[in-house]
């Protein structure tokens, strides 16, 4: 088999070419020299890049063999130094506040598109930031009308948990509203701070909501939904514990001997969080029950009765973190992604498609479904109409 090195290989091919004797004596050495440099050129280009390559993907597996997958596709740059190694991890809790998912396989990404927070999946995420040395604080993102209580106070857990271990702090910013669950849920962190304009407050219990039926004359149906026609009327019940609770209802109707029952095991739930709340923010109990009720309250008069710390807009909010933190403004704010990657997608930076908005629809009825399956029959603690979740 013929086998020649390049400069052979350009002197061969020259000895066979038209251009051989003797058009051009000082050809064969030019050629020769330029042939060398070229092709010597690609090989070295080729080489470092192939080396180059080869060590970007053995340095990716053993980062993520030894646990550092987080520095390569992990988090996202929120704000602050995209460069520095000081993390402040944001957490968002946004709309209900569940527990976990019904359906296998929903997660953050999922949630989000539908508008509500599975509370156990915070738990998580904070149980990881726990491991992450980088991670030198919590930015706790709240936009709430709270929920169930389990969800709540999976929360609640995750955060005192994070704290007790690591001792680095946790800031809850809430951004228009921390009601109910919220509440419960965020009074773990070290300070509350509320952005301009929001409210805060409504501790109270709702329990199921009845209806009735009186005299149902006509019924109407069908895959999307119908309707009862009654004679005298549909009334309905909520039960509910702190004065002011249930304000707005227009179906009330006192049923105490029928539901008594319920009363009581509301009130049991009222208690507790009255307690909670009392307990981690150094509120007296008898404050909660009988000045602030289940009234929600603006920036003002939630840090006059002790909700919060004070009221700073999001920048501010950040940097007090940042401080408290002791990192001055050497530090980047930083989210989870939503979902993970295969790993040659890691180490080669490939990002998952945009979700089109017919499969956001799709994800949003599906949860929605899912909120109202976790939201019946249940003690909640939520402000707002409860109906509204199931529509």
């Amino acid at each position: 088999m013929l086998s020649l090195e390049w400069p052979h290989l350009v002197s061969f091919l020259y000895d066979h070419s038209l251009m051989s004797k003797p058009l051009l004596p000082f050809w064969p050495n030019t050629l020769r020299r330029f042939g060398n440099i070229f092709f010597g050129t690609v090989s070295v280009v080729v080489s470092l890049t192939v080396v180059s390559v080869g060590f970007s993907i053995l340095g990716g597996i053993l980062t993520l063999v030894s646990g550092g997958a987080d520095d390569i596709d992990r988090y996202r740059f929120v704000a602050g130094k995209q460069g520095s190694r000081n993390r402040l991890l944001q957490i968002s809790v946004r709309g209900p506040i569940l527990g976990s998912p019904i359906a296998e396989g929903s997660s953050f990404g999922l949630a989000s598109l539908a508008g509500i927070t599975y509370g156990y999946q915070v738990q998580t995420e904070l149980e990881k930031a726990a491991k992450d040395s980088s991670v030198k604080g919590i930015f706790l993102h709240v936009t709430t009308p709270g929920g169930t209580i389990f969800g709540s106070q999976a929360i609640y857990d995750g955060i005192k948990a994070y704290r007790q271990k690591t001792g680095k702090p946790v800031i809850a910013f809430v951004e228009g509203l921390a009601a109910s669950g919220g509440v419960w849920a965020i009074v773990g962190a070290d300070k509350i701070y509320a952005d301009y304009g929001s409210l805060v407050g409504s501790i109270g219990v709702l329990g199921p909501t009845l209806q009735f039926y009186d005299k149902p004359i006509a019924v109407s149906g069908g895959l999307f939904g119908g309707g009862v026609t009654t004679q005298n009327g549909i009334e309905q019940t909520i039960i509910s514990a702190g004065r002011g609770k249930d304000l707005g209802n227009p179906f009330r109707r006192p049923t105490a001997a029928e539901l008594q029952s319920l009363k009581s095991g509301i009130e049991s739930e009222y208690k507790i969080f009255v307690d909670h709340v009392a307990k981690a923010r150094k509120i007296k109990p008898e404050v909660i029950r009988n000045q602030m009720g289940a009234m929600i309250f603006d920036n003002q008069a939630a840090q006059k009765f002790g909700l919060i710390d004070g009221t700073l807009g999001r920048s501010a909010a950040l940097a007090t973190l940042a401080n408290q933190a002791n990192l001055g403004e050497n530090f980047q704010l930083v989210r989870t992604r939503p979902e993970t990657t295969s790993l040659l997608s890691q180490l080669l930076g490939a990002q998952l498609p945009q979700p089109t908005e017919t499969q956001t629809k799709v994800a949003q009825a599906q949860i929605a479904q899912e909120v109202c399956a976790m939201t019946q029959q249940r003690s909640l603690v939520y402000y707002g109409d409860v109906r509204e979740l199931c529509r």
